[in-house]
């Protein structure tokens, strides 16, 4: 609880320009982890991150519902349940999942199906398992590239379709906050095409057409969408199409 209200006075009261050089020195991200660990993402964070993505969201879950049709969804990482908000509003079923624990007391004060859990040290599955659809945003470059594959076939034994976004690496720039993993789209393509999953380039396409159009925030408006590979490896024409 001290290192949470430490951490939140810091982040409330500290500048752009200091928070930038922060970010661009080696030692801040393993200094920060060792002593705050996932505090890092805290009721400011949350708060920030609702400004931000909230009309986002509602526009995903349209893009969601209308195109993939699933009547079960994991946010896994879900924050504080924007997404999940506006999908329960759509009339699906969802269940969400994070190791924050701000973002536990945001999603469970707002009487969200949510469970604490940590895609690090939790050795099983998903809670909930078996979905249509397992839903991921913005998680990925959160953990160190060797949980890189445990991620990754947690999301695959969730659900036969994946909606994944993960921060791409910036020419020139730096990482995000806590970002340990920022990687080029075609690292978690061949990542999920290894656990027996492949880009649906038609929707992929879709989505990104629609979300730019309709001001999705930035990070948020390139999704990949994938589906498990069927029996004998055929591939739906409307799969086939290049992004």
């Amino acid at each position: 609880m001290i290192r949470h209200v430490i951490w939140d006075f810091c982040r409330r009261h500290s500048g752009h320009g200091t928070k930038r050089w922060l970010k661009e020195r080696s030692w801040f991200k393993p200094v920060a982890k060792a002593l705050f660990g996932n505090t890092v993402y805290s009721a400011s964070y949350y708060t920030e991150i609702a400004r931000l993505e909230t009309a986002s969201t509602e526009v995903m879950a349209d893009w969601v519902v209308k195109n993939l049709k699933p009547a079960r969804i994991i946010d896994v990482g879900c924050g504080g349940g924007l997404l999940l908000e506006a999908l329960l509003k759509r009339k699906v079923a969802v269940f969400g999942v994070d190791v924050s624990d701000a973002a536990a007391a945001i999603v469970k004060a707002k009487g969200l199906p949510f469970q604490q859990f940590n895609l690090v040290t939790e050795p099983g599955p998903l809670p909930g398992v078996p979905y249509d659809l397992a839903i991921s945003c913005e998680v990925a470059e959160h953990l160190e590239p060797v949980y890189a594959d445990q991620f990754v076939r947690k999301l695959t034994q969730a659900a036969p379709r994946v909606y994944l976004t993960a921060a791409e690496p910036k020419p020139g720039g730096y990482p995000g906050l806590q970002h340990f993993n920022e990687q080029p789209n075609e690292y978690w393509i061949e990542l999920m095409r290894q656990h027996g999953f492949q880009l649906d380039h038609a929707g992929t396409a879709s989505a990104r057409e629609t979300f730019g159009k309709r001001d999705v925030i930035c990070y948020l408006a390139r999704p990949m969408i994938f589906f498990k590979k069927p029996a004998g490896n055929s591939v739906p024409a409307s799969a086939a199409r290049p992004v």
